[in-house]
């Protein structure tokens, strides 16, 4: 997230048990928890909101990173029409907003901006190898898209999810 004070600091909390996609419901279970939480301070990167690089297991399903059985089948196959394929990670940008509609449209913008696409560039990512999930009402959504390791390394991310994911590229 932006840190725009001195001495900035963390919240961790509002821990569920279970809840459905997000709060939509209007309700959850609520639990105690102890957090674990890795922080990476990259000065000088431009963010107008937080960027999160869970867990694999709590990526949607087609932005998971690719294992080295899947990145040789996609290399295989790219090599076929004489194409190099594009290795990318997942990272999540999160939008906010009075609703979720100015929320999803806030993170779109973010991650158009940070990640130096056009916003239909993003869309199309989202659409084919991430998500938009709804993070809690009224307004904050998680939108997860594949971003090319060449921007990652750019923008002093790439060893963030490098460390986390363990790419079967480099």
């Amino acid at each position: 997230a932006p840190v725009k004070l001195d001495g900035a600091g963390i919240y961790a909390g509002d821990v569920h048990a279970q809840q459905g996609d997000g709060e939509v419901a209007g309700h959850t279970t609520d639990i105690s928890a102890e957090v674990k939480v890795r922080v990476n301070v990259i000065k000088g990167l431009n963010l107008k909101g937080p960027l999160l690089f869970p867990p694999s297991e709590d990526l949607p399903p087609l932005a998971k990173p690719m294992c080295a059985e899947e990145w040789a089948i996609v290399k295989k196959l790219a090599n076929e029409y004489g194409l190099e394929p594009e290795p990318w990670l997942p990272v999540q940008v999160i939008g906010t907003g009075p609703n979720i509609n100015k929320a999803a449209e806030t993170g779109f913008s973010r991650a158009s901006e940070l990640f130096d696409m056009s916003l239909d560039e993003v869309r199309n990512r989202v659409t084919v190898a991430g998500a938009v999930e709804i993070g809690r009402l009224p307004g904050v959504v998680q939108i997860t898209l594949p971003i090319p390791v060449k921007k990652m390394k750019e923008l002093q991310l790439y060893e963030i999810a490098k460390r986390l994911y363990a790419p079967p590229f480099d």
